[in-house]
């Protein structure tokens, strides 16, 4: 039996969604399909998600929500789909050769006769579970040649953290970063916390492993700030309490995803939890929070910049080299947020002058309180 993988993804808004409709020479001629498409090699289902729903619409959406699997049996044929919704998109639903793209309501879609078979998800009471954010599905379904269904297995899969897992790193691990400098705080930890768990949501992710990894990843950094990410690996692996949450697969990617966070590693995250938790490292709350923590972490750590001049030239070296034109402050996913902050960083870095006066600026604020 064939097998092909792919995705679709189900844009909806105000009871309407998003679907192309296949025209003449097409053997689905006529039938209404949710946009999506086969996912390439070394691509990640999110990325096809997005490029076929441009290919099939014109439309260009974001802000994805990963909602599970869905496998389709046809009498000599198996599709396994990545399934994901999302409510953010720009652009208006286009006509092309081969079909053409349309809002349509949910409740006349579901009159068609002619609809090919994971649209049966929009029907109730699927349609919940698609929508809401606390759950994934799994479902399957058996078709014959004309889309209709013979078979449906359908399951939710609850996608929250672990309640107790929580407690633990609450309760034992977040008092320990009271050793940190100010920079790398439980502030800096809850930022990283809450983007890692954002950016997850596009991902097929064990969410739990997402939160630890970001709980973690600061954790040595007060032992010696250069190698802070080994060490914070090493008290990870050295915690037996918390390995009661995962297998022994999971620990080790956990510990490597510890390891790989760091802005300049020289080399790529090797899994998709690395990926996601670096790049949610990449925080810029605002151009004055860097500086703030930048002149922290200089007052502390380089004790022989004695003058104010040579910390604030330090300052803007370091953030010049980080999130300047050719920083290595650099993002392994998508995230939309960093990019638009990076932006605002690299203009204002470009007028060294101005920028060492908004440093001295916020120093003296800092220094008032």
């Amino acid at each position: 039996m064939k097998e092909r993988h792919a995705v679709r993804c189900f844009l909806v808004e105000n009871g309407k969604v998003v679907v192309t409709k296949y025209k003449e020479k097409n053997p689905k001629a006529g039938y209404y399909e949710i946009p999506g498409g086969k996912i390439e090699e070394r691509e990640y289902p999110r990325d096809t998600a997005i490029r076929e729903f441009k290919e099939e619409t014109g439309m260009n959406i974001k802000n994805l929500t990963y909602k599970g699997k869905m496998t389709l049996e046809y009498p000599d044929r198996k599709f396994y789909f990545d399934l994901f919704r999302t409510n953010k998109y720009e652009g208006v639903p286009q006509d092309f050769k081969e079909n053409t793209s349309q809002w349509i309501e949910i409740s006349e879609l579901l009159g068609k006769e002619k609809r090919l078979a994971i649209i049966f998800l929009l029907e109730k009471p699927y349609i919940s579970y698609l929508l809401d954010d606390k759950n994934r599905i799994n479902t399957y379904a058996k078709v014959d040649e004309d889309e209709n269904i013979l078979e449906t297995k359908f399951e939710t899969i609850d996608d929250e953290i672990n309640p107790e897992l929580k407690t633990y790193i609450e309760t034992e691990i977040f008092p320990l970063y009271e050793r940190n400098e100010p920079s790398h705080g439980i502030s800096h930890i809850h930022t990283v916390i809450n983007r890692s768990l954002n950016i997850a949501k596009e991902y097929e992710v064990n969410k739990n492993m997402v939160y630890t990894v970001a709980a973690y990843h600061d954790l040595g950094h007060y032992i010696n700030p250069k190698i802070h990410e080994k060490l914070s690996a090493d008290i990870f692996m050295k915690d037996d309490k918390i390995k009661k949450w995962f297998m022994e697969e999971e620990i080790q990617i956990i510990k490597e995803a510890i390891e790989d966070h760091r802005a300049s590693s020289n080399h790529e995250p090797r899994s998709i939890y690395g990926k996601i938790v670096s790049t949610a490292d990449r925080t810029i709350k605002s151009i004055d929070d860097c500086i703030k923590r930048t002149y922290l972490y200089g007052k502390k750590n380089y004790p022989e910049l004695s003058t104010k001049k040579e910390q604030m030239n330090r300052i803007y070296e370091h953030l010049n080299d980080k999130y300047g034109p050719n920083g290595y402050a650099k993002t392994y996913l998508y995230d939309e947020e960093f990019e638009i902050a990076k932006k605002k960083f690299i203009e204002a870095l470009s007028d060294k002058d101005a920028f060492i006066k908004r440093i001295e600026n916020v120093i003296e604020k800092m220094e008032e309180k």
